[in-house]
């Protein structure tokens, strides 16, 4: 007896086994989060967010300032991002229709293969800290230097506990802020963080009046701190891959969107129509050519800003999810 009901828990547990492992190969569909399922917690819109930061802090830029979340609150939105072409880093950009505002979610590397643009993302925010950096707002977690007003959420753990996916709804027109030459100027700030389709822009080469004052386009191997006439600096392998695309723009006149280029609507002497694409080093488009001087685009990007503190600095920054969202119209 003792040995039938032996071979009667070795044949359950086999079957056992073999079902855990039938499961491991062929997992269920990750969970589809839903408002139904925060029916415990408040949900509130993206620019209700912002208005909280901005009412802690009234009456100043709030740039370097955090605000830790202590209610039970969540935000959902759409994300607008994309890190597949490593242009965008680290920084996930949530829109929310309702209110047409957008947010930075600071989170970790690879995030397009589990949150690809059109997913709904739900993020529950208490515990998490508004960051105003430079003045662009941002979710993340309490941040281990001080020169951040907040950090990354980089383990599963945290990810997991804060961010929930939602349906796949898809891109929409209604996703993109569409500016043309006779509608950028009513352009606000409201705005930072959309997608938005700047039509009609000129590419521009030269000295800059506003904000940073730099000659464009700007490059890494053009910096002081990357001297390519310092002693050492070819046996770094990143500097002589500067230096090369440099000397190849120099006599050749080929300009890359690695750094900084200029786009303008027309007056050089206002921040208001002048825009900086910033393109990583990193990025898979990096070394090809950005417009030549006067060509018209119609450019479609992250609508960013970065200042030190005052607007005498500012200058708005454009941010490709890809080098094929810069398309020629003449």
């Amino acid at each position: 007896m003792n040995r039938l009901k032996s071979i009667f828990l070795i044949v359950a547990a086999s079957f056992c086994l073999s079902g855990c492992y039938n499961d491991f190969e062929t997992p269920g569909p990750a969970r589809i989060w839903t408002d139904a399922d925060f029916s415990d917690s408040r949900i509130i819109s993206i620019k209700e967010l912002k208005d909280m930061f901005e009412a802690a802090y009234p009456g100043t830029t709030g740039i370097g300032q955090s605000l830790t979340v202590t209610d039970d609150l969540v935000i959902r939105g759409k994300v607008i991002s994309s890190d597949q072409n490593g242009n965008v880093y680290k920084s996930m950009y949530l829109y929310d229709e309702q209110s047409e505002s957008a947010i930075e979610v600071k989170v970790t590397s690879g995030y397009y293969i589990k949150y690809a643009p059109g997913r709904l993302v739900y993020v529950r925010l208490q515990g998490l800290v508004l960051g105003n950096y430079r003045t662009m707002l941002s979710i993340g977690v309490e941040s281990a230097n001080a020169s951040y007003a907040n950090g990354n959420m980089e383990d599963r753990i945290t990810l997991d506990k804060h961010l929930k996916l939602g349906e796949m709804v898809g891109m929409t027109s209604a996703d993109t802020l569409v500016v043309t030459p006779a509608t950028y100027s009513s352009l606000t700030d409201a705005s930072l963080g959309r997608l938005v389709r700047f039509e009609g822009v000129a590419s521009k080469f030269g000295k800059a009046n506003w904000g940073y004052r730099n000659t464009f386009p700007n490059y890494f191997a053009n910096s002081t701190s990357f001297d390519v006439n310092s002693p050492g600096w070819e046996d770094i392998p990143e500097w002589a891959t500067w230096a090369a695309m440099r000397e190849d723009e120099l006599t050749h006149e080929k300009t890359y969107y690695y750094g900084s280029a200029w786009f303008t609507y027309g007056d050089i002497n206002t921040l208001a129509g002048n825009y900086v694409v910033r393109s990583s080093g990193y990025s898979r488009f990096r070394e090809q050519p950005i417009p030549a001087d006067g060509q018209v685009v119609d450019l479609t990007a992250i609508y960013t800003k970065y200042s030190p503190g005052d607007d005498s600095r500012a200058a708005y920054q454009l941010l490709l999810n890809r080098a094929e969202d810069v398309v020629s119209v003449r």
